[in-house]
């Protein structure tokens, strides 16, 4: 409304004005007669507010009209006439602060019209870039399917079988790449994503790519907590290849069972990731038998800083990541809500 004010042309600035000046000026007049006084404070007030919505112009003008009708309200009241000197000497240095008020109002008008300015143009800018990173984040996540289609292609012409085992590994790593880079550009700002949205669409992701067909539950249990991209494509592979592992080793044979991600905070002031599962049990085989799986997951492990253990035995396996709660986000607060659901 402020703006819209300060836009209209400046005939309207100045009528405006005039209209506030002479509308004090009548309600004060009926109590002057009763109750005498010095009208200054009130016109003061008209004159600066006309000054910080509409400039100097319109402040000058109140100045003008408000010190010539300040004169009804001296010896005799209601006249343009002055009897004493010193109420015209009143008069005189009324104007005075009232057009140094004008000079000091415009100038703090000019700077608060500056920042105005200079914040819309900032969320222009961010608004730009927002776009930009949306439209750069699909061309990635476009390439990341292509490279992976690519790669299947040259897939299907190999015949040596560990060859093509590395080669469907690096597809499925990916389009796992692929698959949280959709995720994340998700958010309207790139500042953060809530942990728990962000887990619970990357397990409905692995149930329909994975799962499909198979009597095997995944389930997600997460916190909601405010992850940095980098750190949640991190959590977003781990949580991939261990999923991914579990559906290869633990179910075999069509045998069902299910698999439960989760993800929270710990007593000891951690953040836990962990995956379980309810299959046999792989004792003495290591992640994907030392492949491509294993060191990735290790080498995310390290870069976020986290100790993983596992566990198995007959009756399942789990893997449990512990990580510092400061390597999440930046000015992590534990107990504020997620930026970007």
């Amino acid at each position: 409304m402020l703006r819209a004010a300060q836009s209209w042309p400046l005939s309207l600035h100045v009528a405006t004005t005039a209209a506030a000046v002479a509308a004090v000026c009548l309600f004060q007049l009926p109590i002057e007669r009763e109750v005498p006084g010095e009208p200054f404070l009130p016109f003061l007030l008209v004159v600066i507010t006309a000054t910080l919505v509409f400039g100097s112009t319109a402040g000058f003008v109140g100045v003008g009209l408000s010190t010539l009708l300040s004169v009804l309200f001296f010896e005799p009241v209601g006249s343009l006439a002055v009897s004493h000197a010193a109420d015209l000497i009143k008069i005189e240095l009324y104007a005075l602060v009232a057009s140094g008020s004008v000079v000091a109002f415009s100038r703090v008008g000019s700077v608060f019209k500056a920042a105005s300015q200079s914040a819309d143009s900032l969320k222009e800018l961010n608004e730009r870039k927002s776009i930009l990173l949306r439209e750069l984040a699909h061309g990635v996540a476009n390439n990341f399917a292509a490279v992976a289609a690519y790669i299947r292609l040259r897939s299907a012409t190999v015949n040596d079988a560990q060859a093509k085992a590395v080669l469907d590994e690096a597809i499925e790593q990916i389009r796992m790449m692929g698959l949280v880079h959709r995720r994340l550009r998700a958010g309207d700002r790139h500042i953060s994503l809530g942990s728990q949205a962000f887990l619970e669409s990357l397990c409905d992701e692995l149930k329909a790519s994975l799962a499909c067909g198979r009597p095997i539950a995944i389930t997600c249990d997460a916190e909601d907590l405010p992850l940095s991209q980098d750190r949640a494509s991190s959590l977003g592979l781990i949580v991939n290849e261990l999923v991914t592992n579990a559906l290869k080793h633990a179910f075999p044979g069509g045998r069902s069972g299910s698999i439960r991600i989760g993800f929270g905070t710990s007593k000891d002031g951690h953040l836990k990731l962990w995956v379980e599962d309810d299959g046999v049990g792989f004792a003495g085989r290591k992640l994907r038998d030392g492949g491509l799986g294993q060191e990735l997951v290790m080498g995310l492990c390290d870069e976020l800083k986290g100790r993983l253990e596992f566990k198995t035995s007959e009756k399942g396996s789990s893997f449990q990541l512990s990580i510092p709660m400061h390597t999440l986000a930046p000015y992590f607060d534990p107990h504020a809500p997620a930026l970007v659901h």
